[in-house]
């Protein structure tokens, strides 16, 4: 039998590197307009490794939570950093959707024009970051140290938000949801 602590490792291991392949391909279609033309033709193969990614990545993030929730000590569950983990993982993986249902809808269109490919690869880079953030906060967490360390983030104080902003972004999320899965004419 496979203990939490390290189906937690395995599963995170493969959110982080699913997602940083997705950021490295999503980077890639967002600069694919000014690369040398050989390079250019590459953009259908980069948009299918960077949803393809995003969406394993989907996959796996909600076997890293649980696992990591079994594997937390049972004192620590009340901790601020774990708290910060929730929440930039939930963010992460609520972008990650977001992009993946834009990408179903838009089709191979969203790279067409400018705005829609900033604002395509913007949104699956946001997750990736996201995702890592929340993988730096887990090593904070497990070993008191992390890749982002001199960076000085507050992962032990809890970014509450106060609770009218909460309803406001509650409403603007499923506005999101309900113009995002609208029938197109």
């Amino acid at each position: 039998m496979v203990s939490a602590n390290t189906f937690h490792v395995v599963a995170t291991e493969l959110v982080v590197g699913a997602y940083s392949l997705a950021g490295i391909a999503f980077l890639f279609c967002l600069l694919c307009p000014w690369l040398p033309t050989s390079i250019k033709e590459k953009r259908s193969a980069g948009d299918a490794v960077a949803h393809s990614a995003l969406m394993f990545g989907i996959i796996a993030t909600p076997f890293a939570i649980w696992s990591g929730l079994s594997s937390a000590p049972s004192g620590d569950m009340g901790s601020p950093l774990l708290a910060n983990k929730m929440l930039l993982s939930m963010s992460g993986l609520g972008l990650a959707l977001g992009t993946l249902v834009g990408r179903w809808r838009g089709g191979a269109a969203v790279w067409e024009t400018r705005r829609s490919s900033i604002i395509q690869a913007c949104s699956g880079a946001g997750a990736t970051g996201l995702m890592l953030l929340t993988a730096s906060a887990g090593g904070t967490f497990s070993r008191g140290e992390s890749l982002l360390d001199w960076l000085h983030l507050p992962y032990n104080e809890v970014m509450l938000m106060p609770t009218y902003l909460s309803v406001v972004l509650l409403l603007l999320g499923l506005a999101c949801t309900v113009v995002g899965f609208k029938p197109t004419d």
